[in-house]
């Protein structure tokens, strides 16, 4: 397949396990340098150990897209080692609370809509400006089947 982003650089979120793991070693198969994030140092260091035969197109940084000051922390140190992205793939988020709607707690509600709505609001807006300046950038949001067939007990 050929995707032509060969040259591009892409940052994917949640890129240590899943969807995000193969979004990051498709877009490095492609010829594109890729930034991998998560929140977990130890499982970014093994996902990126897994990609290691692409070691010089791949750059990892660890980010909470939860947590503002670290995702403007992730923009800066991305801009300053790797420039200005191409792609910008929204990945993270998480499964979140379950149950029915008036059985969800309010921390329940708050955790899963802070991962899964306002990190990617955070994300974009950090990497918009570079994503703008380079006149071609792309953003990705990913999503769950949830957005199109809600499941009762997954509402957030």
């Amino acid at each position: 397949m050929d995707l032509n982003i060969r040259g591009r650089t892409a940052l994917v979120t949640g890129a240590s396990s899943g969807i995000g793991f193969e979004t990051a070693r498709v877009l490095l198969n492609e010829g594109a340098t890729v930034v991998m994030t998560g929140p977990d140092p130890d499982e970014l260091k093994d996902a990126v150990d897994r990609l290691s035969a692409f070691k010089d197109s791949l750059f990892a940084y660890d980010a909470d897209v939860t947590v503002a000051s670290a995702v403007d922390r992730l923009a800066a140190d991305v801009a300053a080692e790797v420039g200005d992205l191409d792609i910008l793939v929204n990945n993270a988020g998480i499964h979140g609370a379950g149950g029915l709607f008036h059985e969800i707690s309010q921390e329940g509600w708050d955790r899963t809509i802070d991962v899964d709505l306002m990190g990617p609001v955070r994300v974009t807006r950090a990497f918009l400006p570079g994503l703008r300046r380079g006149g071609w950038g792309r953003i990705v949001f990913v999503s769950s089947e949830d957005a199109v067939q809600p499941y009762e007990d997954e509402l957030p």
